[in-house]
């Protein structure tokens, strides 16, 4: 199956049939790529023992999902961008979002491809008067999904480290479609999460991408 209707119809199945996505063929392949992570995201969550519902910031029960397709406050009104809630039993509830900025421990903000966050911190963070951006300290985790057509350099994950140093050594995962020797190399001795080849006819990376995800979800339950 050709790549964007196959990510497409992953998107579709986590969705469900009443919840029309935004994206298309015609989309750009990065911003379906992203939003295939989410919801491997929301599987994952799912796997774990979570009810997942959609909603966005104007309706509990949107009849369509609008995925972020570039980067922005999590209280902007430019669309009703949708989101995930995820509800772990006598657990605070969970939120994942897609191309959010977050503030580092150094204040800095810094643009998530995919994230999950507490809901009160994104609650908190809607209905601030100001630009307010969520604590990566409320993160659970962060993904950065990068989709490339051609090889990808090095810099990307020099980059990547300097942002797992600012939001938290552990919770951040690069997840790229390709393969890069350089980057798995240095990631790897610097014990960072990476994923490499993500695309669902690959299926056993995907699986194993899937169980980690899944696993930052069973550590939160046993933690909280």
């Amino acid at each position: 199956m050709p790549l964007r209707p196959g990510l497409l119809n992953e998107i579709r199945q986590i969705l469900g049939p009443s919840l029309v996505p935004s994206l298309n063929s015609a989309s750009a392949a990065s911003d379906i790529y992203e939003a295939y992570i989410f919801s491997l995201i929301c599987q994952a969550a799912t796997a774990e023992g979570a009810s997942v519902c959609f909603q966005s910031r104007l309706q509990p029960a949107p009849t369509t999902f609008i995925f972020r397709t570039s980067p922005g406050h999590i209280q902007s009104t430019r669309h009703d961008y949708g989101y995930a809630v995820i509800d772990f039993p006598n657990k605070p509830l969970l939120e994942a979002h897609l191309g959010i900025r977050v503030a580092g421990g150094s204040k800095v903000l810094h643009e998530c491809d995919v994230s999950v966050l507490f809901h009160d911190e994104a609650e908190l963070c809607r209905t601030s008067p100001n630009n307010i951006a969520p604590r990566a300290s409320k993160m659970l985790l962060a993904v950065e999904a990068k989709f490339y057509d051609t090889s990808v350099d090095l810099y990307l994950g020099r980059a990547f480290l300097g942002l797992a140093m600012d939001v938290g050594a552990h919770k951040p995962f690069l997840v790229i479609n390709r393969e890069s020797a350089s980057i798995e190399k240095l990631l790897s001795h610097k014990q960072k999460k990476w994923e490499h080849n993500i695309q669902p006819q690959n299926s056993v990376d995907v699986t194993r991408l899937h169980n980690a995800f899944q696993t930052v979800f069973k550590d939160f339950k046993a933690k909280y």
